[in-house]
C-alpha cells in the first residue's frame, strides 16, 4: 500500500517506490544533527578537561613552591577537581579566588 497524492495536473503520483529513499534521508539528517550537537558539546568538555588538568598542573606547583620549599603554611591549596576546575577556568584569578574563600572559611 502507497502512499497516493494527487499531482498539480491532475494525475497521481505514488511514493511508494520513493518511501525508503525518505526515511534514509531523515536518518541521515538527525544522525548529522546528533553529531553536530555532540561535537560541539564534545569540544566544550575536552576543553574543560584540559583546563581542570592545567590547572591540576599550577595548583601543584603552587604548593611545591609556597608549602613545601618556602614553608608558608598559608598558602596551601588542596588540589581537588572543584578546585582544578576552578583555577583552569580562571587561572591565576582562580588561585587568587581559593585563597580567598581558604581565609574567609
Amino acid at each position: 500500500m502507497g502512499v497516493t497524492v494527487f499531482s498539480s495536473g491532475g494525475g497521481l503520483l505514488s511514493f511508494s517506490g520513493f518511501l525508503p529513499l525518505i526515511v534514509l534521508l531523515a536518518v541521515i539528517v538527525i544522525v548529522f544533527l546528533i553529531f553536530k550537537i555532540i561535537g560541539k558539546a564534545g569540544k566544550l568538555l575536552w576543553k574543560i578537561l584540559v583546563n581542570s588538568l592545567a590547572g591540576a598542573v599550577l595548583l601543584c606547583v603552587f604548593d611545591i613552591v609556597f608549602y613545601n620549599i618556602l614553608h608558608i603554611d598559608f598558602f596551601y591549596i588542596p588540589i581537588t577537581w572543584l578546585n582544578s576546575l576552578i583555577t583552569g577556568v580562571l587561572g591565576v584569578p582562580g588561585v587568587i579566588l581559593l585563597l580567598i574563600i581558604r581565609t574567609v572559611i
